[in-house]
């Protein structure tokens, strides 16, 4: 089973200065598909993610699209957190193999603790949300994974509308929308109680 560290958190929020930041937020399911995907994910090797919010010199927001996504559908990025990893240092690899960028924290938002239920099933998730200032590299150009399609900047209200169309997906993709509106929603309700 997939149990939350506490002491885990509570070294990040001394390391960055943060008070313990959590929120308890349950999924539920429709359809198995995307279900018995984060299951088998997290038996493998993902006991979580980084939720990484990019703030560009221009003060603007980076959100990014995959092929596969529907048509217009945006989200702040993620990245795995494998067993036995450190939650800072895969912040900083996951933005250079996702985005090709270097980045420095900025502040640490706190974690969401997904409960994804389908029918009588349920897993654990932990997504630890940062936010980040751009240092240097070649936005995508210098990326090692190519998930990444597209990147679109937004201001801090933009990232609410990007948010409400995750929320809003109908079809097979709802139940994976259901998941990036939580994360893509916790940043943007983080920004906008910080007045970025």
């Amino acid at each position: 089973m997939n149990t939350f560290n506490r002491n885990e958190l509570l070294k990040i929020c001394e390391e960055l200065g943060t008070d313990p930041c959590s929120q308890d937020i349950t999924i539920k399911y429709i359809n198995s598909s995307f279900f018995n995907k984060m299951k088998k994910s997290i038996e493998k090797d993902r006991r979580g993610e980084v939720v990484f919010c990019v703030l560009r010199p221009n003060n603007k927001i980076i959100t990014v699209t995959c092929s596969e996504y529907p048509k217009g559908i945006f989200r702040i990025p993620t990245g795995g957190i494998q067993y036995g990893e450190d939650i800072i240092k895969a912040v900083f690899r996951e933005t250079r193999e996702e985005l090709g960028i270097d980045v420095k924290v900025s502040s640490f938002a706190g974690v969401l603790k997904i409960r994804f239920e389908h029918e009588n099933k349920f897993i654990m998730f932990y997504s630890y949300l940062f936010i980040l200032e751009e240092m240097g590299g070649r936005l995508l150009i210098d990326a090692s994974d190519n998930e990444v399609s597209e990147i679109k900047e937004v201001t801090v209200d933009e990232l609410g509308e990007v948010a409400g169309l995750l929320n809003n997906i109908v079809g097979k993709w709802s139940d994976w929308g259901k998941f990036r509106y939580a994360t893509t929603n916790a940043i943007y309700e983080y920004l906008r109680s910080k007045e970025y």
